[in-house]
């Protein structure tokens, strides 16, 4: 009995020790009144988020090294209240982003979620945009989360402005309208800004830029050694339009080329033209003149309209068998109206102008004056005087050897005033020369090109200034033809045509071994 008594003794001992173990109390983490695990979004500016629990056990976060934007002030601690602080990095990028962690205390676990908004975006897809020479619209991807407005400054509003629409959250599309390109040199607006607001009220701005390029193309180069072998490459060398073909004179013959693929035509032969066509031009109409000396002390004109060859002018005691045999422009219909010009420029001697008024067909006697622009007029050479117009009293221009500058010279009042004032400084070396000028009016705008050569051995350059506003001449286009040419330049000329609403500039230097023609149309 005794021996029975201490079996159920110890038994009951063993099954009151069983029962402690099941009655552990449960793990728990409450939050706090007033507080929360799940947090409200954070703004973007960043904050302290205070999260308050009780538990019953010792506590711990998990999850803390990935958190990245955010950090927590105490990472354990004992039973009873507790609360820990997580710290919100500023969102500086456009998007909304989360982090994790745990609260774990004994078997309980409780996940907390931060959640943070973006900031204030405004960003646009590219940095610069290229608009054609005949002008349009480019469009602009906006991404943002705010409102932005649109600047363009105030140089540029002449050419580009922004083209009204609503603009919808999330992705929004700004729209330019740009104006064809005027001029024929490349032109660039920059600083042109998209600009928002941050969270902090700080702009975000966005700059841009928008560059145009120009309608100009070269539609073919030759050379006389390879292309033109029937041209003999001597000077002084000239051109002409006659007849829908491109006349090349090398003082001693005549030839044609196609003026749109350049390809050589033939050489020709002007009924009636006795003498060597020592200069040539031809006008507006398509009229060639012709010049040669009779002797020393004679300058004739010779006109040939595709029926005759008859003398419209001359001049005695021109003394113009010097460097450029006269280098004569002219400018009009010589059937009607119309200026020839030619010059005087034998080296030593005073240089000088000679100019015909042409009214009626009739050529009136002719205006000569000092082209006195420079510091030594003495050592003018390689030059050449052009009308401005149809009329006399719109002045002439000149460009030549010992300039200084060299640049593109204005005689408002050929017939009695002749002064010259400098209206275009081409930026040339001090023995730039070898000049022709050549004049048309196109779409409205009074076009002068020069093309000009330094006796160095750079290669020929093209000039096209716009002189509408004689008073503010303005660089259109410039090529240099560099690294075609290499040869020393020398005897060049140079043509403007305009048909068919294009503009074409035809330049040769025989001694360079070139040509070229370029195409210019808006």
């Amino acid at each position: 009995m005794k021996r029975i008594f201490i079996f159920l003794s110890m038994a009951l001992v063993v099954l009151a020790s069983c029962n402690k173990k099941e009655l552990l109390p449960v793990a728990y983490i409450n939050v706090a009144e007033g507080s929360t695990f799940t947090p409200a979004e954070v703004s973007a500016e960043g904050a302290e988020v205070a999260i308050n629990f009780s538990t019953n056990y010792q506590w711990q976060i998990r999850g803390y090294s990935t958190l990245g934007f955010c950090s927590i002030d105490v990472l354990k601690g004992e039973a009873g209240d507790a609360g820990i602080v997580v710290t919100v990095d500023p969102n500086t990028t456009g998007v909304v982003r989360s982090a994790e962690f745990s609260i774990l205390a004994g078997a309980a676990v409780q996940t907390v979620t931060i959640t943070q908004t973006e900031t204030n975006s405004v960003a646009v897809d590219a940095v610069n945009y290229t608009v054609p020479a005949e002008g349009g619209t480019v469009e602009i991807v906006v991404s943002h989360n705010v409102d932005y407005v649109v600047n363009i400054p105030s140089e540029y509003t002449t050419w580009i402005r922004e083209v009204p629409q609503s603009k919808v959250m999330q992705t929004s599309y700004v729209t330019l309208e740009v104006d064809s390109n005027p001029e024929w040199i490349e032109r660039t607006a920059t600083g042109l800004t998209i600009t928002g607001k941050d969270v902090f009220g700080n702009d975000i701005v966005n700059e841009f830029s928008i560059t145009q390029p120009v309608a100009i193309e070269t539609i073919w180069n030759k050379t006389f050694s390879t292309d033109w072998t029937s041209i003999e490459a001597t000077t002084p060398s000239h051109l002409a339009m006659f007849d829908g073909k491109l006349l090349v004179s090398n003082a001693t013959g005549i030839h044609a080329v196609d003026p749109l693929t350049g390809e050589y035509k033939e050489k020709v032969e002007i009924p009636g033209l006795s003498v060597a066509p020592e200069s040539m031009a031809s006008d507006d109409a398509g009229n060639v003149i012709f010049a040669a000396n009779a002797n020393m002390n004679m300058f004739t004109v010779y006109m040939y309209d595709g029926e005759s060859v008859k003398s419209i002018a001359e001049y005695n005691g021109a003394n113009l068998n010097g460097y450029n045999i006269g280098n004569m422009r002219v400018v009009g219909d010589l059937k009607s109206n119309a200026v020839i010009t030619a010059i005087g420029a034998l080296w030593g001697n005073p240089a000088y102008y000679i100019a015909w008024q042409v009214k009626g067909g009739v050529a009136e006697n002719p205006v000569v004056g000092k082209v006195t622009p420079t510091t030594d007029p003495s050592n003018i050479a390689y030059a050449c005087v052009s009308p401005v117009s149809a009329d006399l009293s719109d002045g002439l221009v000149f460009c030549g050897y010992a300039g200084d500058p060299y640049a593109l010279y204005y005689c408002a009042d050929p017939v009695t005033e002749q002064s010259w004032t400098t209206v275009f400084d081409f930026q040339g070396a001090w023995n730039t020369n070898f000049s022709c000028i050549s004049i048309a009016e196109y779409n409205g705008t009074r076009y002068c090109a020069v093309g000009e050569s330094w006796f160095g051995g750079n290669t020929p350059t093209a000039f096209l200034l716009d002189i509408t506003d004689i008073s503010k001449v303005e660089l259109m286009y410039k090529d240099d033809f560099s690294g075609i040419w290499e040869a020393d330049p020398m005897g060049n000329d140079i043509k403007l045509t305009v048909q068919d609403g294009i503009m074409r500039l035809y330049i040769v230097n025989p001694l360079s071994d070139m040509a070229a023609c370029v195409e210019f149309s808006h």
